[in-house]
């Protein structure tokens, strides 16, 4: 009878890169290295490569273990409210375009350029898309 091996998490970083690329997740470990070797070079390895020898299990619903899902703005905005009590007083704006608050990033038309930093070997974390909120509420004494 086969025993199920077990890894800590310092063996599963040992495997941090492309050519020899572990993650675990959800309590299991998985060699992704054949995956990375199938796909090289693909621009949706990138997340996988960042996180090569790490835990992902923040990715995954722990019920469903399906892939998180974009959160549309409402819920981004329902984060912030313990941080900012009157983030429910602003506009959302892109490109000067009203923001639809029900929909994603994406259903709202605002592109992700993950792809073009990394085809351009740039380092996303530097470059911040902006979005712009505008106060709606007018608190200037006359």
């Amino acid at each position: 009878m086969l025993r199920p091996k077990y890894f800590t998490p310092k063996e599963v970083s040992l495997h941090n890169k492309p050519d020899d690329l572990w993650v675990s997740y959800l309590g299991k470990v998985y060699d992704l290295t054949p995956l990375m070797k199938e796909f090289q070079g693909d621009v949706l390895l990138k997340p996988i490569i960042e996180c090569a020898g790490k835990d992902i299990s923040h990715w995954f619903d722990p019920k469903t273990k399906d892939v998180c899902s974009e959160e549309t703005l409402n819920e981004i905005l329902q984060r912030y409210l313990r941080y900012n009590s009157h983030a429910t007083s602003y506009t959302w704006k892109y490109n000067s375009v009203k923001l639809d608050m029900s929909k994603t990033l994406e259903e709202n038309g605002i592109p992700d350029e993950g792809g073009d930093f990394y085809r351009g070997g740039m380092d996303r974390d530097l470059f911040s898309e902006s979005i712009c909120l505008y106060f709606n509420d007018d608190l200037t004494e006359l």
